[in-house]
């Protein structure tokens, strides 16, 4: 059995922390390691993925409150000794708790994922001149999930040494609500029905889409329906999205949501219209169950998404450019083809048991 330590900040609820969670799952489900997932914070069961974990998976919290904590890493690196962990995995701002053990003499094998691009995860100078000297000198391997974010890595640190390893998910399951809500937003309805599925933040840019679906109902005799799913990070944003739309009917928010399979298996398209993406579990997951996509070709999309065969891209990141690609995947002929061909592109290569097989590859290369 290999002892495998994951670590991360907290665990609530974005798309590093669903990976996270996931890959822990698969991991501890192979029958071959022993995996631990720490979490630095506390996490609220009614707020993050805490329930989520596999009981395969064994959880662990320091409660570590707002700010650097002296008290964690001494912790975590006396913690980190005694189990003699074989492999060592952090995520987002977890890599700077690692480092007094790393400075230990160990054959423990440490690897640090970058979801985001290299500059946005690590924008200090002190920081990234740390990082970049372990990566350098081999002491953490760096995996990145997409080539684009291979490309910020590259950039950013001047090196060449990191890994790409997708994001995955598992395949989604309905609930008893999918009945309830087929009835209400298909059943008898003529409208398109798009789903975003987003925090409410300003990276995922949901101005420009409900200024892009309102700009094509306005112009087009068919119409579409927006449902926007994702908690409210932005207090101020949301207040300026919800009066943009007050008066439309066309446009609702529903907050944050756990059965996201019911919304994408009634959903006609799936919408994103991020500034800037590493590789989004949404649209993982709406790859996996066949709703055809609309992006922006931002980050790692772009490595996802081939225009008109698994879903479709706007030129631009514009209000035209977005409603063009709108207009572009309602009027399309051939999409069973695409719902086919976006589930092709899940099975084959973002299905959990995808990622977990490479990560175990590098664990053990």
């Amino acid at each position: 059995m290999t002892k495998i330590a994951h670590i991360i900040g907290v665990l609530g609820r974005g798309g590093a922390e669903r990976f996270v969670v996931d890959l822990c799952n698969e991991l501890a489900g192979n029958g071959q390691n022993e995996v631990y997932l720490i979490s630095l914070c506390h996490n609220d069961p009614e707020t993050t993925f805490r329930n989520e974990i596999s009981a395969q998976v064994n959880y662990i919290s320091f409660d570590k409150g707002p700010g650097f904590s002296l008290r964690v890493l001494l912790a975590l690196t006396s913690w980190l000794v005694e189990q003699k962990i074989e492999v060592v995995h952090s995520h987002l701002n977890a890599l700077e708790y690692l480092m007094l053990y790393r400075l230990k003499k160990t054959n423990t094998r440490f690897f640090h994922t970058i979801h985001s691009t290299a500059e946005a995860e690590c924008p200090g100078f002190l920081i990234k001149s740390l990082r970049k000297n372990l990566y350098k000198r081999h002491l953490i391997t760096p995996i990145v999930v997409s080539n684009d974010g291979s490309d910020s890595f590259r950039k950013y640190y001047g090196l060449n040494n990191d890994m790409v390893i997708e994001n995955g998910r598992p395949y989604l399951s309905l609930t008893k609500e999918y009945p309830e809500l087929r009835h209400k937003y298909k059943d008898n309805q003529t409208d398109f029905l798009l789903i975003h599925v987003g925090r409410i933040i300003k990276v995922k840019n949901q101005q420009l889409l409900i200024e892009a679906v309102q700009k094509f109902n306005a112009k087009e005799k068919q119409q579409c329906k927006l449902l926007i799913i994702g908690e409210v990070r932005d207090e101020s944003l949301y207040q300026k999205l919800h009066e943009l739309s007050k008066d439309d009917p066309s446009i609702e928010f529903l907050g944050g949501k756990d059965n996201i399979a019911d919304y994408l298996s009634i959903a006609d398209f799936f919408c994103l219209s991020s500034f800037y993406e590493g590789m989004p579990i949404s649209l993982i997951e709406a790859l996996s169950v066949g709703c055809i996509s609309i992006c922006t070709q931002v980050g790692g999309i772009k490595n996802m998404i081939n225009h008109k065969d698994n879903g479709f891209l706007s030129k631009d990141n514009s209000v035209d450019g977005y409603y063009q690609a709108i207009k572009e995947a309602v009027y399309c002929q051939d999409k069973p083809t695409i719902r086919e061909n976006s589930k092709n592109a899940f099975r084959l290569k973002y299905h959990i048991g995808a990622a977990e097989r490479k990560h175990s590859q590098a664990y053990n290369s």
